[in-house]
């Protein structure tokens, strides 16, 4: 309606908020903190202590422990991952998951082909697991590829197959002298590398270190197992046979997936662990019920 067009005048500023005051602590303030961290300590202590009145047998209490220690390694090495990192870590993480093997080779026999429900459930779950081990450690790789520079400096990491080769080597001499102990020293090793995998993948710097830790881990965990078998060759044989065809397919897989479709194949790859657990579960289960053919029972500190 009018010429020149006049704008209208802006608004005004919003009011500066006014700065938050610390209200100033004083001696009983901060003694009234220490008392009610010191009264949830005294609730975990009373826990505990009910804990082991009502343990039924030591392997509880062994499970346990495992359980509280791992949960809490579990939070200190994630808490602090860098948010880039969140998918190469949970594909780190499904390829470490893939230790539910050692459940599964346990309940496995019957020579050169399972002869019960409980071993064909266990040799499944074995080569399931295999799947994961194989292709988590490679979509682990190809995500962390999507990281790197033309200009970042060049890697060695294959030298580090060197002490790897070695405990290998050093433990199968000493596991045919007679060294009955050295089964669980290497498996100890299994759990700090896998432990370290995790741990490594929580920075750009150290995530491919971690990735060969990883791999190291479960290498030796697997190694561990085997030698603290006592079976006869068919068995074996079953066992390269489970073992190579399953890691054979998580190669398949794990070379065929497009990069924008990485994280759905870890997720279906934590889907597949979870099948092999209850696979595992399901033969073990038979192999200890009563009145059931599925062949011998294991002793539960193998378990």
């Amino acid at each position: 309606m009018t010429w020149p067009w006049t704008p209208p005048a802006p608004p005004p500023p919003p009011p500066k908020p006014t700065a938050k005051v610390a209200p100033v602590m004083t001696e009983d303030d901060y003694k009234a903190l220490y008392v009610a961290s010191a009264k949830r300590g005294t609730y975990a202590a009373v826990g505990v202590l009910g804990l082991g009145l009502l343990a039924p047998n030591a392997a509880f209490t062994g499970m346990l422990s495992t359980f509280a220690l791992s949960g809490v390694i579990g939070y200190q090495l994630v808490w602090g991952v860098a948010h880039s990192l969140h998918s190469p870590l949970m594909a780190v993480t499904n390829a470490v998951s893939g230790m539910t093997a050692v459940g599964g080779m346990y309940v496995m026999g019957g020579g050169l082909l399972p002869s019960t429900t409980a071993q064909g459930l266990a040799a499944l779950a074995t080569g399931i697991s295999a799947v994961n081990i194989t292709g988590g450690f490679l979509v682990t790789k190809k995500m962390l590829d999507m990281f790197k520079r033309p200009d970042d400096p060049p890697e060695f990491y294959e030298y580090y197959g060197v002490p790897a080769a070695a405990l290998l080597a050093g433990y199968t001499a000493t596991s045919l002298m007679g060294y009955e102990l050295m089964s669980p020293t290497v498996a100890t090793c299994a759990a700090l590398g896998c432990i370290g995998g995790i741990a490594g993948l929580a920075s750009q710097k150290t995530a491919r270190l971690g990735l060969v830790s990883g791999q190291c881990g479960v290498l030796f965990g697997l190694a561990a197992t085997i030698g603290s078998l006592d079976w006869p060759m068919t068995n074996y044989i079953q066992l390269a046979g489970v073992l190579g065809g399953g890691g054979g397919l998580g190669y398949l897989i794990a070379q065929r997936v497009s990069p924008t479709s990485l994280p759905q194949t870890v997720a279906a790859f934590h889907s597949l662990v979870g099948l092999a657990a209850v696979f595992t579960g399901v033969g073990a289960f038979l192999s200890h019920a009563p009145n059931h053919s599925d062949g011998p029972r294991m002793t539960s500190d193998r378990l």
